[in-house]
């Protein structure tokens, strides 16, 4: 029996028009299949004045060179430093 590898995700931006995007058309935009993104991060808005939001993408399935202003940018577990 194969092991299953866990995803390594990472942040990408994209950028709304009319309000936040579907993790669909921020799929499409960044070339991705929806079902590469993660579904339960969904779109998280960055800097909604700007129209800049957030989504986690498997990094194995980004196009090649993707990356630049739009990410890729690590994604990092987030867990409390020192005592709670």
């Amino acid at each position: 029996m194969q092991e299953e590898v866990p995803i390594s995700y990472v942040l990408m931006l994209v950028t709304g028009t009319a309000g936040p995007p579907t993790l669909a058309d921020a799929a499409q935009r960044l070339g991705v299949d929806p079902a590469d993104c993660d579904p339960e991060f969904g779109v998280v808005a960055i800097n909604p004045d700007r129209q800049l939001y957030s989504v986690r993408v498997d990094a194995k399935k980004l196009p090649e060179g993707e990356g630049g202003e739009n990410g890729p940018f690590s994604d990092p577990p987030i867990v409390p430093m020192g005592p709670t």
